[in-house]
């Protein structure tokens, strides 16, 4: 009987060295896919984000690239491989799964507020739209930090501060982001399908802006569902193994969706230059394009970094129309 007892003792404890291994290998993973991720597409960024004047959206492209690296990093440093022997204290790790349950949250908050101001550029703008989506952005937002703020205490923690387990409710946090992220997903798409019927759906604006729209909310939602999965029913240091997952893809989406206007805006405005002066406009800034072409046709330009009402838009310019209004992204 105890030889027995010592054995499950001995298997107990590999169960544990190897979960905290295989933890530690994902986010060595993580941190070398962001890190790498971070190095390709620094030129562009440097190019289309950091020497441009600092404004809110190069502060969301900030948050959105940099802050889950300094985390995914922080986390590396903690414990790599189980082989840094730091201990913690349960009140160290409460006050540690506080810090990743706020940079959490901000970065969340931060990559749909790119995804809201997509849709809104969509739908030309509409008030309408804007009031409902920032409402139900608002809400989404108190129901969040009040989850975290009730489940934080009740986290589990093995000796070098992995979650062990978590309490039921912490599955509503996930469950309220996809729907979120869901509907921002629909509108995009509903748009699209109308814009298909009206035969402007098919130019190279609209296929790309429906392109990062599907495979950035593919992405979310799929890491999201997993870690709603592993926190509900897991119960072991592997539990939270796709947090840093869920900032991996954050990140690449986040940035892509700021990068990726910019650069498709910089390519079709080079082929045009004849015929078309390029107007920037900050996000937070709504402003006219001045006609520079007898034809002309109403339309909305429209990038991550700018947004500008062109009510004399050349209709060959990068952009796509609608009868009451178009987009380019």
């Amino acid at each position: 009987m105890a030889l027995l007892t010592a054995l499950k003792v001995l298997l107990s404890e590999e169960l544990v060295y190897m979960n905290a291994r295989n933890l530690s290998y994902s986010e060595i993973a993580c941190v070398t896919l962001l890190t790498w991720d971070v190095l390709i597409m620094f030129s562009d960024e440097t190019e289309l984000i950091w020497k441009r004047v600092w404004t809110p959206a190069k502060f969301m492209y900030f948050i959105a690239r940099y802050l889950p690296w300094l985390v995914q990093l922080a986390l590396l440093a903690i414990s790599v491989n189980g082989s840094t022997g730091l201990q913690f204290s349960f009140g160290q790790c409460a006050a540690w799964q506080v810090v990743q349950g706020v940079v959490l949250q901000v970065i969340v908050t931060t990559v749909d507020v790119i995804l809201i101001t997509r849709v809104y550029a969509l739908y030309s703008r509409s008030p309408v739209l804007l009031g409902v989506l920032g409402s139900l952005f608002a809400a989404e937002i108190a129901f969040l930090c009040y989850v975290l703020a009730v489940v934080t205490p009740k986290l589990t923690y093995d000796d070098e501060c992995y979650v062990t387990s978590s309490p039921t409710i912490f599955q509503y946090y996930w469950i309220v982001s996809l729907i979120f992220e869901t509907i921002l997903f629909v509108l995009t798409m509903y748009k699209f399908c109308e814009a298909v019927r009206q035969g402007w759906g098919k130019g190279p604006v609209m296929q790309q802006f429906v392109t990062d729209g599907t495979w950035a909310y593919a992405l979310i939602f799929l890491v999201m569902l997993v870690n709603m999965m592993l926190y509900r029913y897991v119960r072991s240091t592997l539990t939270g193994i796709c947090y840093t997952w869920l900032l991996v893809v954050l990140s690449l989406a986040g940035s892509r969706l700021v990068l990726n206007p910019r650069r498709a805006s910089i390519s079709l405005h080079a082929g045009s230059r004849s015929r078309l002066e390029s107007s920037n406009i900050e996000l937070t800034r709504l402003s006219s394009v001045a006609p520079v072409s007898p034809t002309r046709a109403a339309g909305v330009m429209v990038t991550i970094e700018h947004i500008s009402d062109g009510g004399n838009w050349e209709k060959d310019s990068y952009r796509a129309e609608t009868p009451e209004g178009g987009f380019a992204v």
